[in-house]
């Protein structure tokens, strides 16, 4: 099991197809106004389904992705308190994207006074998780925010015929935005008398599960340490490698979960996100659940990695 000392949260935020804030996009997404957009294939008879952001300004893919930062970073601001300022910023970026020019982009604007240092890495999924709390061993705060755009990798990802359809239920569906938190450690919490949103509890990563059982072998790790789970939050696609290992966790422990088969799917919400999914995952449930008992976040990576993260009260 990983650290998670640092693991009280202090605020969070997600930009996504359906809203530049969590509240808004939580909602619209909800009313399921046309949230999804439909690609047609050549031949007239597949279509493929996607989620893209459509209220920036910038459509080229890096300058989109520093944009969907800047409102992330912009409202985590003001939620902190203000002694925390300026904190540690942590930007977690897919692989291909030149991670330098938002680094000097995120130091080059106004946002910069609030920022005491920044580092980028480029991970994806469960990992960005993993990263931020080896970051906490350093820092008593920090700000962790990430973006991500499969919708950009469309073409690429219907030829692997991995995108959801009518014709293929086993997929994603691809989509872009941003995400972010912010962790502090409980020194900081207790000195400064400070109130979390809820706390990082338990978190086990696999990094490189050689099958479709990851999260499984996760479930039962957990299980020996933890007589309850309590509500499932998930950001698992469609994809049958996904549904597999979910059902094979179920099988093996689903008593220790309340309506496991029900759980609450941000992919249903708002596609698929990329490597920002994991963040936008917290900040979900953070907003959704009412922490009179746990909640339990099963994280699949875009590609291998899964983790399972309890989030309790803070």
């Amino acid at each position: 099991m990983l650290n998670s000392k640092g693991g009280y949260i202090l605020g969070m935020e997600v930009v996504t197809p359906t809203g530049m804030n969590l509240d808004i996009a939580t909602e619209v997404a909800r009313s399921d106004l046309g949230r999804f957009g439909h690609q047609v294939a050549e031949d007239g008879l597949e279509r493929f389904s996607y989620a893209k952001v459509e209220f920036t300004k910038h459509q080229n893919v890096e300058e989109k992705l520093q944009e969907m930062l800047g409102y992330v970073v912009e409202s985590l601001v003001r939620q902190l308190p203000r002694v925390l300022n300026p904190i540690p910023l942590l930007i977690a970026l897919p692989k291909g994207i030149e991670a330098v020019h938002v680094r000097e982009w995120i130091i080059g604007s106004a946002l910069n006074e609030y920022i005491s240092h920044v580092e980028t890495i480029q991970v994806e999924g469960p990992r960005v998780v993993t990263h931020a709390l080896k970051a906490m061993e350093k820092y008593d705060a920090l700000m962790c925010v990430s973006a991500d755009s499969l919708v950009s990798q469309m073409a690429s990802l219907t030829e692997k015929k991995a995108v959801m359809s009518n014709l293929n239920p086993w997929g994603l569906i691809p989509s872009e935005g941003a995400a972010g938190i912010v962790l502090c450690r409980k020194n900081l919490i207790d000195t400064l008398k400070l109130t979390p949103k809820a706390q990082l509890g338990y978190v086990e990563v696999d990094d490189n599960p050689a099958d479709r059982r990851g999260i499984y072998r996760l479930v039962q790790k957990a299980s020996r340490v933890m007589d309850c789970f309590g509500e499932v939050y998930s950001d698992m696609t469609n994809l049958r490698a996904h549904t597999e290992d979910y059902g094979f966790a179920l099988g093996s422990r689903a008593e220790y979960f309340t309506n496991p088969n029900q759980p609450k799917l941000i992919n249903e919400l708002w596609g698929t996100m990329g490597c920002c999914s994991s963040l936008a995952l917290i900040a979900f449930t953070i907003r959704e659940h009412h922490f009179k008992q746990p909640a339990s976040l099963l994280i699949f990576g875009e590609n291998k990695a899964k983790a399972f993260v309890q989030l309790i009260s803070g």
